[in-house]
C-alpha cells in the first residue's frame, strides 16, 4: 500500500490549489490557516501556511526542498 508523506500531501495541495485558484491559490491558503488557527488546530495551520510556501516558492520559480 502506498502511504503518502506529510511533505507530499502538501505538494499535492499546493498544485491543486494552484491550479483551481491561480493567483489567489497562496492567500487563500493563508486563510485557511488563519481560520483552523481560531478553532484550535495549530496543527491545520502550520499545514496550511506550508502549503502557502510551496505556492510561494513555486511562483517564484523555486523547487520545493
Amino acid at each position: 500500500m502506498w502511504m503518502v508523506t506529510q511533505d507530499e500531501a502538501i505538494e499535492m495541495y499546493a498544485r491543486m490549489f494552484r491550479a483551481r485558484h491561480g493567483r489567489a491559490a497562496s492567500k487563500l491558503a493563508r486563510k485557511t490557516a488563519l481560520s483552523l488557527e481560531s478553532k484550535g488546530d495549530h496543527e491545520g495551520h502550520d499545514v496550511w501556511n506550508e502549503v502557502a510556501d510551496t505556492i510561494d516558492r513555486e511562483q517564484q520559480g523555486k523547487r520545493p526542498h
